[in-house]
Parts: structure tokens; C-alpha cells; sequence
């Protein structure tokens, strides 16, 4: 039984589970509008029971009280990795967007991360119902209705009436990676290749062979976010999408000081952002980003950091910047819904970069987070100033 909903036009916290019949009758046979949406939802279906798929999760403005919902989120879950397509789709009906996500039940830390996306919702509340409809068992058990021919990629990219499929081919979106000191980053050859086969485009900052002697250059310090905020500005003039970032060390403080260095509304925002080997100072205020400058963060604490634990205090050193500090050793002290902190003892200064961490962890929650910021809202309002040559 699919529940009312709630006044606030959501339904009650938790997961509903359905039948594909249940849900059809509940939200696409009720208007004009949401029955246009009727065909494609009974092919994502027919889709996933074809491929053995379990159950599918679908949250979105499509699951709340509104007449003309502006999206639709669907996840299917499959029994094993392997019956998982390479890319997920996006398509467009009659104007609105529906992105359609794969996880699978033998990875059951990335089916978490979509339900706590779905829950969450993209304002950070923490009471929004999602859907599970299931295919299979007494009274679910979906049947088939249409099955594509083997010519077609996929289900989901067939064109149907005033249906237009979009972003087939095109990147999920932007990964830039920064790095830190001593270092040009050789564990890009990591992330690359990971992140490349999964539809993103990877684009690491490079800002030359550093020093740590910069932590007490402010001039120069300076140079290196002007030249990341130029940099990135430009990328994303090349590359309008969604823009995620992975930094390590010294790059957590250029990714920081672009961050604080604009009060309200960036050139540039961020849907999700990694930290490792954190050297931003533990009081940063991350709540005073959400909304407007970033999506989701992800602070990677490790008590055991060395080269994290000796960054001195800023008030005990002439020239530092007051944003240093040790938030990769001890976390951010600020509470905000954007920012989740998992600790690992495992993890020094130097080895969290690697396969099992990027496949297992960064991936996913990056690919959760997908949409998490109103991303065309904020380009609307900034487009005005896409059209002039200026820099930020």
C-alpha cells in the first residue's frame, strides 16, 4: 500500500514498496501530464525484469504531490555487478529530465548510497519517502509488455512520440583532480581509467612541482588559486556539466580558498567533493556552501596522517593562511547535511588514492551524488554572464 502524503507534499519517511501495476495506477494514471510518462515508465520496467533485475528504486520530484513533476530518478537494482549496462541514461519527456542509475544487491554499500540520496533529497532533508517497485514475488511479479529488438542499445533509447533522448553518449560529467606537494599526482593513473570507463571525463589540475615552503609564500599561494580559478572558469566554459573534485593535501586548501574567496553565488560550483590528507583548518564553515557552491563533501579522516599532524597552527606562524589546519587527522567541527566523514586508521598521508578506495567508495558515492545541487538554476541566473568574455 502506497501511503498519502505528507503536508509538506512528500511521502512519509521510509521505503514504500509496490507493485509495477500499484505504482502506474498511483502516479502516471492520474493527469494528462504524468500519463505522458506512462510508456516510458512501463519500458524501464519491462527493461529491468528482462535482465533480471530485482526491484527498482524511484524518487524525484515524480514521487511527490505535484501535477507536473519536474523529474523523475530511477535506480534499478540488479542481482549481480555483471548484469549492470556500462552507462547509465538520461532522457527527456516532454521537457523533463529522468536519469536512470544501475546498482546491483552484491554491492549493497552503493545501494545504500542511492537510498540515502533519494532520502536526503537535493535541499539536505532527512524525511522524504522514496518508491520500491518490485518485479518479482506473489502479486509483484511484473510482466513483460514490450521487449526490444537486439538492434536497439537500450530500452530507454528508443524515441517515442514527443520523447528525445539526450546525453547518450555525453560525459556524466566532470572529475578534476588537484594535488598536493612534491608530487604531480601519479595516482591519476588510478582514477583515470576508473572513472573514464564509467562515462566521466577526468581533468587534473596541474600546478607544477610544489614545495613546502609555499605554506609560508602567501604571494604565491595566491598565484595558485588565481591560476586554479582561471583554470577551472575555463573548463567549465569548455565543458558545461556537472563538476566533481578529488583533492589531496595542498590541493584540499586551493579547492578551500576558492570556495571562501566568494561570499555567495560561485562562477563556478561543484556537485560533490572529496578530501584526502585534509589540510583545511577544522572550524571551515561547509554549511555556508550548501545550496549554492556545493553539492555533497566528503572529508577522508586518518588519525594516522603524518604530514597532516605536523601543519602547525596558523597563529603560531607568521604567513600562514588561517584556512590551514588539520581537519585530514581530526575532521571539520562544524556540522553540516552536505558533509559525511568517515575515518580509517588505515589510511596515512599517501595510501588512500588507490584502486580499492576509488572503485569501492569514491566512485559510488560520487555517481549517488549525481544532481545533488540545482544545478540549472544557478546556470539560469548566471547566464547572462556566459555570453561575455570576462573571467570570474
Amino acid at each position: 500500500m502506497i501511503p498519502e502524503f505528507t503536508q509538506k507534499g512528500h511521502l512519509p519517511k521510509g521505503i514504500h514498496r509496490c507493485s509495477g501495476e500499484e505504482f502506474l495506477a498511483r502516479f502516471c494514471e492520474v493527469n494528462n501530464f504524468r500519463t505522458g510518462f506512462l510508456k516510458v515508465i512501463t519500458d524501464i520496467f519491462d527493461f529491468a525484469k528482462d535482465r533480471n533485475a530485482d526491484y527498482i528504486f524511484i524518487g524525484g520530484s515524480f514521487v511527490r504531490d505535484s501535477d507536473k513533476p519536474s523529474d523523475v530518478d530511477v535506480v534499478i537494482v540488479f542481482k549481480k555487478k555483471e548484469y549492470i549496462p556500462s552507462k547509465g541514461e538520461r532522457l527527456l519527456i516532454e521537457g523533463q529530465k529522468a536519469d536512470i542509475m544501475f546498482c546491483s544487491e552484491d554491492e549493497p554499500k552503493i545501494v545504500d548510497s542511492f537510498v540515502q540520496l533519494f532520502q536526503s533529497g537535493r535541499y539536505g532533508a532527512e524525511d522524504i519517502g522514496i518508491i520500491q517497485v518490485d518485479l518479482n514475488g506473489v502479486g509483484r511479479n511484473w510482466q513483460i509488455r514490450h521487449l526490444p529488438s537486439e538492434d536497439e542499445l537500450t530500452i530507454i533509447q528508443r524515441a517515442y512520440c514527443n520523447r528525445k533522448i539526450i546525453d547518450l553518449n555525453s560525459p556524466k560529467g566532470i572529475l578534476v583532480t588537484i594535488h598536493g606537494l612534491l608530487t604531480t599526482a601519479s595516482w591519476n593513473s588510478e582514477i583515470m581509467p576508473i572513472f573514464s570507463s564509467q562515462g566521466w571525463t577526468v581533468a587534473p589540475f596541474n600546478y607544477g612541482y610544489q614545495t613546502p615552503e609555499i605554506l609560508l609564500q602567501s604571494g604565491n599561494r595566491r598565484k595558485v588559486v588565481d591560476l586554479f580559478r582561471e583554470w577551472i572558469f575555463e573548463l567549465d566554459q569548455r565543458h558545461p556539466g556537472p563538476i566533481s573534485v578529488v583533492a589531496h593535501s595542498f590541493g584540499t586548501y586551493i579547492i578551500g580558498a576558492y570556495l571562501a574567496g566568494f561570499e555567495e553565488q560561485l562562477p563556478v560550483d561543484f556537485e560533490t567533493i572529496i578530501l584526502t590528507g585534509s589540510i583545511l583548518n577544522e572550524n571551515y564553515d561547509w554549511d555556508t556552501c550548501k545550496g549554492t557552491k556545493v553539492g555533497r563533501v566528503r572529508n577522508e579522516i586518518a588519525p594516522n596522517d603524518q604530514w597532516v599532524k605536523w601543519m602547525p597552527k596558523p597563529k603560531k606562524w607568521l604567513g600562514l593562511d588561517p584556512l590551514f589546519g588539520q581537519s585530514g587527522v581530526k575532521g571539520f567541527t562544524s556540522e553540516s547535511s552536505i558533509l559525511s566523514q568517515p575515518t580509517n586508521t588505515i589510511f596515512d598521508h599517501n595510501n588512500v588514492i588507490r584502486r580499492d578506495i576509488i572503485n569501492q567508495m569514491w566512485l559510488p558515492y560520487i555517481q549517488a551524488n549525481r544532481d545533488s545541487l540545482i544545478r540549472e538554476y544557478y546556470r539560469e541566473l548566471r547566464a547572462p554572464k556566459a555570453d561575455s568574455q570576462q573571467h570570474p
